[in-house]
């Protein structure tokens, strides 16, 4: 028996000899990554988005979608398609969305903005939004994440990663209340 012990310590030894460790990046390595770079909650960028999130809550009307490209590219989890094309119809979007919530909260909320090293700037928004359905009643929660392409200090691309099912009924119960 001490020799089947044994001879496993010695292979286990032997084995994890031969296995590569891994190690944090070094200086050279990261800065060759063009995928790394730095993140920050601090910057002016995060400071737009914290602030549209504010005025969504608070349904106001006045929203000029600070920060957005006239081309901005809108895309909503439904497809891969662009859903919106243009910084009127974002606009026209964002108030209409007015229509289906009251009491609209985002809990747990992170903004980040990620400088990566091949050139791209990212404003990635982390939340749940709570809120209650004008048409259906309905108490919902809605774990939000969303990442926005910066361009010439423009967000040029904003790209919605959600569940729909809730935003779904609420428009379907909308449609069918305006019959």
């Amino acid at each position: 028996m001490k020799k089947i012990m044994m001879m496993i310590a010695v292979a286990t030894v032997l084995f994890s000899c031969g296995q590569k460790q891994d190690s944090p990046a070094t200086t050279a390595d990261a800065a060759t990554d063009a995928l790394g770079g730095t993140m920050t909650s601090l910057d002016d960028k995060t400071k737009v988005i914290e602030a549209q999130l504010k005025s969504y809550a608070a349904q106001d009307t006045t929203y000029a979608g600070d920060g957005y490209a006239d081309n901005i590219q809108l895309y909503f989890p439904s497809d891969t398609l662009v859903d919106i094309k243009d910084k009127k119809a974002f606009l026209a979007n964002f108030k209409d969305q007015y229509k289906h919530w009251k009491d609209v909260k985002f809990d747990r909320t992170r903004v980040m903005t990620l400088k990566l090293n091949n050139g791209e700037v990212w404003t990635n928004v982390w939340c749940v939004m709570l809120a209650k359905g004008n048409y259906t009643g309905k108490d919902i929660m809605i774990p939000v994440h969303r990442a926005m392409l910066w361009q010439d200090d423009k967000i040029v691309r904003d790209i919605h990663l959600y569940d729909t099912k809730v935003v779904e009924e609420e428009i379907a119960a909308r449609a069918a209340a305006e019959k």
